[in-house]
């Protein structure tokens, strides 16, 4: 519709212009000079509307391209006694956005006859510029410079050209205007309040100006993350890698939990997706680094794909990359060139290069992970594998009537896969109850994540469930460890079978248990957030949620329901986050040497920190 509206109003500002009306005074070369001109600023600003949409440069110049030979034809039009015919010789048309010195360009070289006053191979070259450059902001408001063609400063341009991009909690951007008229100087220079709701030392910013040329300009063009780490507990913990998916809205999750911010959290600009590069502060030195781009519905519950790099940035799209402790600062920054290519860092594969997912295989070269067509799965490092079982409900085991969905495989960060568990025949007193598997297998990491969704749907049937497993684990050796409280930030460990549920009556630990052997075993782990829906059906049955480890049968289990049986019949959406870690040799969930009890326990127990600002 934006797109229809420009054309229409473009052909209308010609023909009504005082071209048509005063060819008396202009030569017949200097009307088509003029009206060539003023179509090529119209073919510039509908570039950028195509740009702001798709974030594909090629294909918004193939759309401007054939609106700039419509507009020539409906240029020839106006004097069809003169017979006036258009060939383009050259049209090179550019964009520099979401920085703070930004801009939008054309350059054309076209050459024209007019037969019917006898006037051939007229050659004609022009450009079209818009530039703007934001400088400091001073009491609330943007001070930015605005110029045109031969750097001309540009001082007419009034609120309804300024246009701020304002975030909404539905994950979208609007475009607002000041509520009050700039202050413009003679240098092209103007004073802007900022709208409400628009942070003014991170803002972004439209211009459009009287030819319909547009800029998305930035005040900055990187986003600082500066990583705390609890010292005392990562100092024998550095290398293990968490992952990290960075949303649009500006928080960062690991493990489905929102990583603490010690700043307020800044969403992502919608720059097109191949303009994003991830550098990181390893050790003290700068460089940058692999990380990974999705595409995602349903809020971040359901993966779509690999982010196209002909996309934007949008409340879909999901930036996932590892960090550990050696990790001081990370910084996602874009460049503004809108024919920039994206970068290899964001598409090379080198740690799933072994995958194999038509025998369900898939590997990073440190796990494996084996899935069968009835949908558990083998999770293997060296000698040593555990089993994983999913979606147990009233003692009935779900079937899969699909195939599983490997949404991504060589990945560059991780592997994703999704399945859907079905109960033939139904579940007895549990009607009206889907599912979602989402899997992943992190880069260099010997854990995979999961992430395990029911929804229960409101039900006229009377629905009781007396037990539920999202996810048990198995193998054929080890004994049970399991956190079942802290003592001065350490976990206090209980050797042995055992039931762990909500003991107190506000809220208990129970972050992991492992079985182990020796230097082998498995285990679970997840963050406070998933601790919590460890108990999310006691509010329903009191304390019937409950964490399980038996020595005999070697079995871990995630169990939400489990102690008291729950009734309800209205609609219930649950989701539950963690990580099954497999070792043979390398760092456990728990292990206590002396004094010194570390473990990968401590990446859930004490996620780092995160505190961000901007940078142009």
């Amino acid at each position: 519709m934006i797109l229809v509206a420009t054309v229409i109003a473009t052909y209308s500002t010609i023909r009504t212009s005082l071209i048509r009306d005063q060819p008396q005074v202009l030569s017949a070369i200097d009307e088509t000079n003029l009206a060539i001109k003023q179509i090529l600023g119209f073919t510039v600003g509908y570039y950028g509307s195509v740009l702001t949409v798709t974030g594909n440069n090629t294909y918004a110049k193939i759309l401007a391209l054939k609106y700039l030979d419509s507009g020539l034809q409906n240029i020839a039009n106006m004097h069809p006694q003169w017979g006036t015919s258009f060939k383009t010789i050259a049209c090179q048309l550019s964009t520099q956005w979401f920085v703070s010195r930004s801009s939008s360009s054309a350059d054309l070289k076209m050459s024209y006859n007019i037969t019917g006053l006898g006037i051939y191979g007229v050659t004609y070259e022009t450009s079209c510029l818009l530039r703007t450059n934001i400088m400091n902001t001073t009491a609330n408001q943007a001070r930015l410079n605005v110029t045109q063609d031969n750097d001309e400063p540009i001082i007419h341009l009034g609120k309804k050209n300024f246009k701020f991009y304002q975030y909404a909690t539905n994950a979208t951007w609007a475009k607002v205007n000041p509520s009050t008229e700039p202050t413009s100087f003679a240098n092209g220079t103007y004073l802007i309040d900022i709208p409400s709701g628009v942070d003014p030392y991170s803002y972004l910013l439209q211009i459009e100006d009287p030819r319909g040329i547009i800029i998305v300009a930035s005040s900055f063009s990187k986003y600082v993350c500066t990583l705390g780490w609890n010292a005392t507990f990562y100092s024998s913990l550095r290398g293990e890698n968490l992952i990290v998916e960075l949303l649009q809205n500006g928080t960062a999750r690991w493990l489905g939990q929102s990583l603490g911010f010690t700043t307020q959290t800044k969403p992502i600009p919608p720059v097109p997706v191949k303009l994003i590069r991830l550098n990181q502060t390893v050790n003290g030195m700068n460089r940058e680094v692999p990380f990974q781009l999705e595409e995602w519905g349903s809020e971040y519950r359901t993966p779509i794909s690999m982010a196209s790099n002909l996309s934007v940035v949008s409340g879909r799209t999901m930036i996932v990359f590892l960090t550990n402790a050696n990790v001081s600062q990370t910084t996602l920054w874009w460049s503004g060139n809108d024919s920039a290519t994206q970068t290899w860092y964001a598409y090379r594969n080198q740690y799933f290069t072994q995958d194999d997912p038509s025998n369900g295989i898939l590997t990073n070269g440190k796990l494996r992970l084996s899935l069968d067509g009835s949908n558990w799965l083998t999770s293997q490092v060296g000698t040593f594998s555990a089993k994983a079982d999913f979606m147990r409900i009233n003692s009935k085991t779900p079937t899969y009537g699909s195939n599983l969905a490997y949404i991504i495989h060589h990945g560059v960060i991780r592997d994703v896969i999704h399945q859907e568990a079905e109960w033939s025949g139904g579940i007895t007193n549990c009607p009206n109850v889907y599912s979602q598997l989402v899997i992943t297998l992190p880069a260099n990491a010997t854990y995979y994540t999961y992430q395990l969704r029911l929804m229960f749907v409101q039900s006229q049937q009377s629905r009781s469930i007396t037990g539920l497993c999202p996810i048990k684990l198995s193998s054929t050796t080890g004994q049970p460890q399991t956190e079942n409280g802290t003592s001065s930030g350490y976990p206090i460990v209980v050797n042995g079978t055992g039931l762990f549920y909500n003991y107190s009556a506000s809220y208990w630990k129970h972050h992991w248990s492992q079985m182990i052997s020796g230097t082998k075993g498995f285990g679970i782990m997840f963050t406070d957030n998933a601790n919590r829906k460890l108990y999310a059906f006691d509010p329903i049955a009191a304390k019937t949620g409950a964490l399980k480890a038996n020595a005999t049968d070697r079995t871990i289990q995630l169990l939400p329901v489990e102690r008291a049986p729950t009734p309800f019949t209205y609609a219930l959406d649950v989701t539950w986050y963690g990580a099954v870690l497999t070792f043979d040799g390398n760092t456990p969930v728990y292990k206590q040497a002396g004094a010194t009890k570390t473990g990968l326990w401590i990446t859930v127990e004490y996620p780092p920190t995160i505190a961000v600002t901007t940078q142009s």
